[in-house]
């Protein structure tokens, strides 16, 4: 069976998931009792989570839910990205890019060349590890146990770097790791997971047509950590590129040097950015953070895929 989004990839009733998938990804920020209510107002139901992990400091670093859709009875796992205030994430799994650790750790019928950043290694173990407070049950187990007629995975900034390495994963556990026509994935904002290698071993999984990274091209976020010239001219003709940005960025840039990361080859959608047009000290900074917000892309997503 294909599913109900690729087969309505090329009509507008494929503009439902994009729609969808971005608003539940910025529900994963809310506080978590919040996000069921939330989720029910886009007419689906959370069936496991929202399961989170906390740090010694009390910040949350992992949180993952899944919404099932009943008719026809799709099951997406919604990976929520870093928190503003978890440095834990942001040191652990969203900069960690100095080192690159095999896939086969997770799949071991992955090549040998599949290599993802050793941050998000830790992401993927982190996910992992959630357990559904109300029943123990683990991610795996959960979806193991309703065998879903179509599985989806979105996330937005780290969950969007993290869902094409969960959803290779997801595919193995629960389907064998060949290619799958009962899976699809969104990934909004999201940097690079890995290498070429990597992403050619997670393109011949799926349709590799498919339009699932969709990227706000007023956003650095998706040219980490493959393309530092780019984000030096992201914004030419608006704000000037500097310190203490460039410092920073070009620093992280020479952890990820030699690791040969790359977005993959296929399923890239851009989204045109529109200029925020921030004043002060530190514009360049705002109007990357700005870009790179979950309502910024709902108000993306909903010109490019309207419902």
């Amino acid at each position: 069976m294909t599913t109900p989004a690729e087969l309505a990839a090329t009509s507008s009733g494929y503009n439902y998931y994009p729609h969808t998938m971005i608003r539940l990804c910025e529900y994963s920020y809310d506080e978590p009792s919040t996000i069921p209510a939330r989720v029910e107002q886009e007419g689906l139901t959370v069936t496991w989570g929202p399961a989170q992990l906390i740090s010694a400091t009390g910040r949350s670093y992992s949180l993952a839910y899944v919404a099932h859709r009943p008719d026809p009875n799709e099951y997406t796992v919604v990976i929520r990205g870093t928190p503003i205030d978890s440095w834990e994430a942001f040191i652990t799994e969203d900069f960690e890019i100095k080192t690159l650790m095999p896939f086969q750790d997770f799949v071991p019928s992955a090549p040998s060349t599949a290599m993802i950043a050793e941050g998000t290694y830790h992401g993927i173990n982190d996910l992992l590890a959630l357990t559904d407070p109300k029943t123990g049950q683990s991610l795996v187990a959960y979806l193991q146990s309703v065998a879903p007629s179509y599985l989806y995975v979105t996330g937005h900034s780290l969950g969007g770097t993290l869902t094409p390495p969960m959803f290779a994963y997801l595919n193995s556990a629960l389907y064998g790791g060949g290619f799958v026509k009962n899976m699809a994935l969104w990934s909004f904002a999201g940097l690079t997971a890995g290498n070429a290698g990597f992403n050619t071993y997670f393109n011949s999984l799926f349709n590799p047509a498919f339009p699932w990274r969709l990227y706000n091209t007023l956003d650095i976020a998706p040219l980490c950590w493959g393309n530092e010239d780019g984000i030096e001219h992201i914004y030419d003709g608006h704000y000037t590129y500097g310190p203490p940005e460039s410092d920073i960025i070009g620093a992280l840039f020479d952890l990820a040097e030699g690791n040969g990361y790359a977005q993959p080859a296929y399923g890239g959608t851009p989204m045109p950015g529109v200029f925020q047009k921030e004043s002060g000290l530190l514009r360049w900074a705002d109007e990357a953070g700005h870009q790179h917000q979950p309502s910024t892309y709902k108000t993306l997503v909903d010109v490019a895929y309207p419902w």
